[in-house]
């Protein structure tokens, strides 16, 4: 089996306790996240994506798991991601759908991937187990 291509992104929270969302470019509802450049740590990879596409200067707050999957070319991904925190205005990357802040619970019914949903619920957990700035 082939290495899969390694990436990273965010699950960034407002500090009124919303989640950040893209949609991607086939429609789907899902974490900012992309490839790493040569010789770039995992963090500054998921934070300069998130601020490519949304236009969002995050804060890494803590990793979180690793997600594995098969892209629609069928290239094997791992995407490593990190909790951040962060607000702004959005400022959209084009081919994008769309982006927005989104109470925990919408963004739980419009995420296309249950293991988008997995990830939001353990960075839920953490937000509530630690006190930053994140509701």
């Amino acid at each position: 089996m082939k290495t899969p291509v390694q990436g990273a992104g965010g699950v960034l929270f407002s500090p009124d306790g919303k989640v950040l969302l893209i949609r991607d470019r086939l429609g789907y509802w899902c974490f900012p996240k992309g490839h790493l450049d040569a010789g770039e740590s995992l963090e500054r990879a998921a934070l300069r994506e998130v601020e490519e596409e949304t236009g969002i200067k995050g804060k890494v707050i803590q990793a979180l798991s690793t997600t594995r999957y098969q892209n629609n070319k069928g290239i094997a991904r791992e995407i490593h991601w990190f909790l951040m925190e962060g607000q702004g205005q959005i400022r959209l990357e084009k081919g994008l759908g769309g982006a927005g802040f989104f109470d925990p619970e919408e963004a739980r019914r419009l995420l296309a991937f249950p293991e988008d949903v997995r990830l939001l619920d353990e960075a839920i957990s953490h937000v509530h187990g630690q006190s930053s700035g994140i509701n």
